[in-house]
Order: C-alpha cells, then structure tokens, then sequence
C-alpha cells in the first residue's frame, strides 16, 4: 500500500538574531531563517472560483499542508510558537510553524536551500512561486486514523 504522505517540504522559521534597542523599533536586527526538511507530508494547492455579488468571478488559491507525528523531520522535534521563540539562538533541533502574519514563516513544496547573503527569501518566493510555496495562516493538530498529525492552511 502507497503513503499518501510522499512529498518533501521544507519549513522555514523567521528569528531574530539580534534585537536593536530603543530608539529602533523593537524587532530591528538581522533577520536568520532556521530551515527544516521533513519528508512523508502531503503539500496541495487549492484552487476555487467565486462569484462576487456583481457577477465577476475571482479565483481563489489556498494551499494545504500535511504533516504526519511520524514524518521524517530531519532529527529535529516539533514545539509550538511561543516555545519556540523562548529557544536560545543557538538551538537548531526544534521547528515550529507560525501564522504571525508580521512574523511569517514559509513551508515550500520540495527541498529548499539554505537563506543567506547570497540566496535570500525573495529568491526563494521568486523560484517557488505562487504553486509552490505556502504561508501559513492557520494551524491544527488532529488524530486521524490513530496518526497524529499537523493540519497547516495557508496562501
């Protein structure tokens, strides 16, 4: 019997590595993006067509994201948004998914590189595009037929 879950998806959590004291606002500072592989979820885009009340049609795309309890996650464990971000910097063995729409995080479908100086996150959004690419906006976790799992809904 074939997995459902078959894809590689690649989450990207925004941290700040150094905060700028007042005057600055609070968050100015280089910005790292901590990258995870996971291997064995399920990525889908959603596309729908809506009336307005006018008549016109606007298409609609949304993407949906799977992640099994049991999926490969590269050595590193899952914990949620506010533990993560009382993390020190120096810890890589956790990721998290926020829907902070000031404070993105990005899920992409396949392996992604690293974000850098020399390969920045608007490379990424330009390479991945609009199909390949999510930004969550909500987060559920569910047992379903006994797996545990993580629901992520985003555009």
């Amino acid at each position: 019997m074939r997995s459902i879950y078959r894809d590689t998806i690649t989450v990207y959590n925004r941290r700040f590595v150094a905060i700028v004291q007042p005057p600055f606002p609070p968050g100015m500072g280089q910005v790292r993006w901590d990258r995870t592989v996971i291997k064995g979820a399920k990525f889908r885009n959603n596309t729908q067509i809506n009336q307005t009340s006018e008549g016109a049609s606007e298409i609609g795309h949304t993407v949906s994201v799977t992640i099994p309890a049991g999926a490969d996650q590269g050595g590193k464990t899952y914990v949620g948004p506010n533990e993560y971000a009382g993390l020190p910097q120096s810890d890589h063995s956790h990721w998290t998914i926020r829907t902070d729409i000031a404070n993105p995080d990005f899920i992409i479908l396949g392996e992604g590189r690293e974000i850098g100086p020399l390969y920045t996150i608007a490379d990424l959004e330009r390479e991945f595009g609009d199909r390949r690419i999510a930004r969550p906006r909500a987060v559920r976790g569910s047992e379903e037929n006994g797996i545990l799992q993580w629901k992520v809904t985003g555009v």
